[in-house]
């Protein structure tokens, strides 16, 4: 286990397995944490660098309360910081969700430091139009009463609705990002992940969070590391057809749409990623 000082926060992140290639594996939602990824972890230990590690807001890292100190710029910031710290020049990046988006931005931004992308269920809408469920859900964070989603689970995803229910909300967010596959293993996981946090750090990663379909179209452009896009035809997270869009404009990306997977399949379907991980990473290398 190590830790670093990020832009003064602490960041806690491990290191397992062989001395190169490196793959780094991004945190996601401050909802859970490293764990998620175990199965990866001990898959791919034999063969290569893994690193991961905690978000700021999440796990062993500082949990600061200020919105700023979500700002994407500054997740990427964290994950520059880590790989600084364990010596690592260049890793394929691999990121789920907001994970997916740090990822994404990473490589646009800073292409020497990225040998490879891996995309599973990224936050990453290039298409724009009628805005998702996360997205409206995101828009009315902070509505007392959402109407828009009065008949449905996302009026969980709400700053009085934590206030009132936090473990109501961690339970739809876990079942509903696992999908129908999720055993209780893996839901207990995540339930006790999302506990371990707070509704207020977890309010403050959400306040700033926009979606900037037209500045995301631009950085794919400037993308240049191969990049394998992953993601479940049964998200209802981050919708599929974000996938289709994001391996369409990232100059040479590959699509594998994981048929009956939900958003998480790196926890649902943990052999199956891992291989797909594994065989893209011994290329990009």
């Amino acid at each position: 286990m190590h830790a670093l000082s990020s832009r003064g926060l602490k960041i806690e992140y491990e290191v397992t397995g062989a001395p190169a290639p490196a793959i780094a594996l991004l945190p996601a939602w401050m909802v859970t944490d490293r764990r998620m990824w175990r199965g990866q972890v001990a898959a791919l230990g034999d063969r290569f660098r893994v690193v991961s590690y905690d978000g700021r807001g999440s796990g062993g890292s500082g949990r600061p309360l200020d919105p700023g100190a979500y700002e994407p710029s500054e997740l990427v910031a964290d994950l520059l910081a880590v790989l600084d710290d364990a010596r690592v020049d260049r890793a394929v990046l691999v990121g789920n969700s907001l994970g997916g988006l740090v990822a994404f931005l990473a490589a646009a931004l800073h292409p020497d430091r990225v040998a490879g992308l891996v995309l599973i269920g990224a936050t990453v809408d290039l298409r724009g139009g009628a805005p998702s469920p996360l997205h409206q859900a995101m828009a009315t964070f902070e509505e007392p009463d959402p109407a828009w989603s009065a008949e449905s689970g996302w009026r969980h995803y709400n700053r009085h609705a934590w206030q009132r229910d936090y473990p109501g909300f961690v339970d739809w967010f876990v079942a509903t990002a696992l999908g129908a596959e999720a055993t209780p293993e893996a839901l207990a996981l995540g339930r006790s992940a999302g506990l371990d946090n707070t509704p207020e750090v977890l309010a403050a990663t959400v306040a700033r969070r926009q979606s900037d379909s037209e500045r995301l179209r631009g950085l794919a452009t400037r993308v240049t590391a191969p990049t394998l896009v992953i993601h479940g035809d049964r998200d209802e997270i981050c919708p599929p057809a974000w996938g289709r869009e994001l391996a369409s404009q990232v100059r040479g990306a590959r699509l594998v749409e994981l048929a009956g997977a939900g958003h998480c399949p790196h926890v649902t379907r943990s052999e199956t990623v891992a291989g797909l991980i594994g065989a893209f990473a011994e290329v990009a290398r």
